[in-house]
């Protein structure tokens, strides 16, 4: 009942949950509090959902645990350069260079471009009314699909290709012509459903700790403060809004707090 809804039983939630193990996969790992945490806001949004409709007279406050600082760490050229090599290894079936063909695809969008790895991951050569799609003549990546919707925080404008990668493109799509597919990031053939895997086997072999796909977003953001790009455009290149991009990254940019030093000689 909503009169159960109160602080101490959302914290009691937490705790439940926190003590319960991950059933997915088999490695042992217990719910986070985070996972908990947003279980808690569908709760809340739920309540608040009944409210404007039936406005109730006392609505209860859904008490969340502290919200995890966001890691928004960024890769070195060298990192990155590291990255892209522990790709292109020989080696066995499970990590030849052919078997991480489509994680070089990935990585390279991704640090060109800062797009979210869902959008790169569902890439297709075509156009598409349900999925991002590349276009080789205007050389833009169409991050959404032309009858795809997006949530408000998780803007996916168009972005214009920068001309490295336009040429990397090129390539790939003559490669994909031959083999009658239509998808850009695909392994043998098959879309691919999650890159984590292969991902943190390059980052292991690349001597990183700690890394994920979505540092490539973070990298790209940095490097484009660090070349103080204006902030606007920088924002509509990477699909956030112009306040993300100046809170998380503006201190990479050359001249961050000159105005302050300057004042302070």
């Amino acid at each position: 009942m909503l009169a159960d809804v109160k602080r101490s039983s959302c914290n009691a939630y937490v705790r439940h949950r926190t003590s319960q193990v991950i059933r997915t996969g088999s490695t042992g790992r217990k719910v986070s509090a985070q996972t908990a945490r947003r279980e808690l806001e569908v709760l809340s949004a739920a309540i608040g959902f009944w409210d404007a409709e039936h406005h109730l007279t006392r609505r209860p406050m859904v008490v969340l645990p502290e919200k995890a600082e966001s890691n928004r760490d960024a890769l070195t050229r060298s990192q990155a350069a590291a990255l892209l090599r522990a790709t292109m290894q020989r080696g066995d079936s499970s990590s030849g260079r052919e078997n991480r063909a489509h994680l070089r695809r990935f990585i390279l969008i991704g640090l060109y471009t800062g797009t979210r790895s869902t959008a790169i991951k569902s890439l297709s050569w075509l156009e598409s009314l349900n999925n991002p799609w590349v276009d080789l003549e205007r050389g833009i990546i169409y991050r959404r699909g032309r009858n795809e919707s997006v949530a408000a925080n998780k803007k996916r404008p168009l972005v214009k290709l920068p001309p490295r990668l336009l040429a990397h493109l090129r390539r790939w799509r003559r490669i994909d012509e031959k083999k009658g597919l239509a998808i850009v990031i695909h392994h043998g053939g098959e879309q691919i459903g999650s890159v984590r895997t292969g991902f943190a086997a390059c980052a292991k072999a690349a001597g990183l700790s700690g890394v994920t796909p979505h540092w490539l977003r973070h990298t790209a953001a940095t490097w484009l403060m660090e070349q103080n790009v204006d902030g606007w455009e920088a924002a509509g290149y990477l699909g956030m809004t112009t306040a993300t991009l100046e809170s998380h990254y503006g201190h990479h940019r050359p001249d961050h707090q000159s105005a302050a030093r300057r004042a302070m000689r």
